[in-house]
């Protein structure tokens, strides 16, 4: 993949997130159960938070690094 299409998925990524933790998906989780003691609710949202974390890791692991050139001499902005 190069990176145009990798800057792209990372935004998918990021609007999946945060459409997935709008009140209406979210309410889809409350009901009265409970997943080794806790609320389905909680056990959702924790979940998807740390689903967000390793892939905005993997992300920045993949993205390749931006190479800027040192500016020369005739590029003074002063």
């Amino acid at each position: 993949m190069n990176r145009r299409k990798i800057i792209g998925a990372s935004l998918f990524f990021t609007l999946f997130g945060l459409m997935a933790m709008l009140p209406p998906l979210v309410l889809l989780f409350r009901f009265d159960m409970l997943l080794f003691g806790i609320p389905v609710e909680t056990v959702y949202l924790f979940g998807l938070w740390i689903f967000l974390v390793i892939g905005a890791c993997w992300f920045s692991y993949v993205l390749p690094h931006e190479h800027h050139l040192p500016p020369s001499e005739g590029d003074e902005t002063s």
